[in-house]
C-alpha cells in the first residue's frame, strides 16, 4: 500500500546518520546516492532540488507520459542515467534543477536537518517540517523525529478512515442492488403465478363509466352440486367504460356489475363461470350491456 512507502522512508530517516551537506536520494537505476534537497514527499512523487553538478542535459516534453513528460540525464561518478520526471524549475540562483520524480523510481531517501538553517514547510508534504525558533534555540533531533512519527501516524489514520468511508458506500450500493434484484424476482414470480382480467361495460352501446364491477371465483358449481364461492375482486370502470383486474389467481370466475344508481349486484342467471383466468395471460371478457336486465 502507498503508506508503506512513507513508513519505510521515515524509518530510514530515523536510523540513518545525518549528513551536513543536504538530503540524500537513491534512484532505482542508480547505485550511488545523490546529494539533493528534499522539498516534498507524497505517495505519487518526490520533489527534490538536484545540483547542476549532476546534470548533463534536460529534455522538456521528450517523454510520452502526461504526468512526467520530461527527462534529465544525470552523471554520478562517470555513470550516466536518464531520469523520467517533471521539471518544475531551473534556477540559476541556486545552481540546481527542481524535479518531480515518480515515487516508483525512488528506492530510498534520507533527510538531513541543518541546525543553522530554517526548515521550510513543504506545501503538500505528509508532515510539517517547519518549527518556530524565534530565539535561535538549537533543534532537538529526538523531539523532531518523534513529531515526524506522530504526524505520519495521524496521516495514516486519516487515510484508513477515508478508505473505510469508501467501503461503507460500496456496501450500501451492493445492498440497494440486491434489493432491486429481489424485487425483480418477486415481480417475475407474480407474473408466473397470476393472470389479468380486462373488459368493458356499456349502456345503450355507449361506454359506462363509474360502474362497479366484481369478479368472484367459483370453486364449485353445477346443477347437482352446490355452488361454492371463493375470493372476490372489485373495480370501477373509467371514462371509457373499461375495467382491469391484475394479479388474479387462476380459476373460473363469475362476473357481477352494479351500474350507478343501482343498490344490488347484477349477474347472469346461471351460476357457472363466465370466464377463466390462466397463469401469465390476460382474460378478455365480452362487452356487457347493462341496459339489458338479467338476474339479481
Amino acid at each position: 500500500m502507498p503508506y508503506r512507502f512513507f513508513f519505510v522512508s521515515f524509518l530510514l530517516l530515523l536510523i540513518m546518520p545525518f549528513q551536513v551537506n543536504g538530503d540524500g536520494m537513491r534512484l532505482v537505476n542508480v547505485d550511488e546516492e545523490l546529494v539533493v534537497k528534499i522539498l516534498e514527499l507524497n505517495e505519487d512523487f518526490v520533489k527534490a532540488s538536484i545540483e547542476d553538478v549532476y546534470i548533463v542535459s534536460v529534455s522538456i516534453r521528450s517523454e510520452q507520459d502526461s504526468r512526467y513528460p520530461d527527462a534529465v540525464i544525470i552523471d554520478v561518478r562517470g555513470k550516466r542515467r536518464k531520469v523520467v520526471c517533471k521539471v518544475v524549475e531551473v534556477s540559476k540562483r541556486t545552481g540546481g534543477v527542481v524535479l518531480l520524480v515518480p515515487r516508483k523510481d525512488v528506492s530510498s531517501i534520507q533527510i538531513t536537518f541543518n541546525r543553522e538553517l530554517d526548515v521550510q514547510e513543504s506545501q503538500a508534504s505528509t508532515f510539517d517540517r517547519e518549527e518556530e525558533n524565534p530565539q535561535n534555540v538549537p533543534i532537538d533531533p529526538d523531539k523532531l523525529r518523534e513529531q515526524i512519527k506522530e504526524d505520519l501516524l495521524s496521516e495514516l489514520e486519516e487515510k484508513e478512515e477515508r478508505e473505510g468511508v469508501a467501503i461503507e458506500e460500496m456496501k450500501e450500493e451492493l445492498r440497494l442492488e440486491f434489493e432491486e434484484r429481489e424485487q425483480e424476482k418477486e415481480r417475475l414470480v407474480e407474473e408466473r403465478s397470476f393472470g389479468d382480467v380486462k373488459g368493458r361495460m356499456l349502456f345503450k352501446d355507449k361506454p359506462l363509466s363509474g360502474c362497479q364491477v366484481k369478479i368472484m371465483m367459483l370453486e364449485k358449481w353445477g346443477i347437482l352440486g352446490g355452488v361454492k364461492e371463493g375470493i372476490r375482486f372489485e373495480a370501477i370502470t373509467g371514462e371509457d367504460g373499461r375495467y382491469h383486474f391484475t394479479k388474479i389467481p387462476p380459476g373460473g370466475y363469475k362476473l357481477y356489475w352494479k351500474p350507478p344508481g343501482e343498490i344490488s349486484w347484477i349477474r347472469k342467471m346461471r351460476m357457472e363461470p363466465d370466464f377463466y383466468v390462466e397463469v401469465g395471460e390476460t382474460s378478455y371478457t365480452p362487452d356487457r350491456e347493462t341496459d339489458v336486465r338479467t338476474a339479481n
